[in-house]
């Protein structure tokens, strides 16, 4: 053991850093749910006002995310390296920027209709937020127990695939039977920002678990 690692068991380390990245989640998981419900309603007002709570959601989002790059500027030890925690700030604003992403285009584009496969990939979003809320529920445990991070993990990959497949078998749907190509355009833009928040989680997942074969 070196002797920096060896002085490092007697320094405590902050865990400021565990409630801000749980709070980014947070506001993941509540806009993902918002967002399911903007897919299912036929009401344009309402989407504006849901849309509104899912872009206040990615404000504060935001400054979670300012706040964990400030504090890491200002601690001695970390956690974890200091590079994995700003990565997984980063990567979680970039889940709740494409989610708002999403709904803005929704809103901008007014599509004639959202169909069931947006919903469902909406709802892959949500599924795939609550796996996240419990992985970094448990990220500072990952040295002793790392179990339920990594299902949590395996879980999100799986997902992934799911909405994978959601969004090819749509655009095979979609490019034979809609006629309008200015309508195909709107809805495959609206579903495409919508997966690439499910893959986004995916890449939350992988840096999870390179965390967890660095410390656990």
């Amino acid at each position: 053991m070196g002797l920096n690692r060896f002085l490092q068991l007697f320094i405590p380390k902050e865990s400021k850093f565990f409630p801000l990245l749980r709070g980014q989640v947070e506001d993941i998981l509540t806009a993902s749910d918002l967002l399911v419900e903007f897919t299912k309603t036929e009401e344009h007002y309402v989407r504006k006002d849901l849309y509104k709570q899912i872009k206040e959601l990615e404000s504060h989002c935001d400054t979670l995310t300012l706040t964990v790059f400030e504090e890491l500027n200002h601690t001695f030890i970390t956690p974890f390296d200091r590079e994995d925690i700003h990565n997984l700030a980063s990567q979680l604003d970039d889940v709740m920027d494409l989610i708002n992403d999403g709904a803005k285009r929704t809103i901008l584009y007014k599509p004639e209709q959202i169909p069931l496969e947006i919903t469902r990939m909406a709802e892959l979003i949500k599924e795939s937020a609550l796996c996240l809320e419990i992985a970094i529920g448990e990220i500072d445990k990952v040295r002793k127990n790392p179990k339920v991070a990594i299902e949590q993990s395996a879980n999100i990959h799986r997902i992934e695939s799911m909405a994978d497949n959601e969004y090819e078998m749509f655009l095979i749907k979609l490019f034979r039977h809609e006629q309008n190509a200015i309508e195909l355009i709107k809805q495959m833009e609206i579903i495409q920002m919508l997966e690439s928040a499910v893959d986004k989680t995916e890449d939350v997942a992988d840096l999870i678990r390179t965390i967890i074969v660095k410390y656990a």
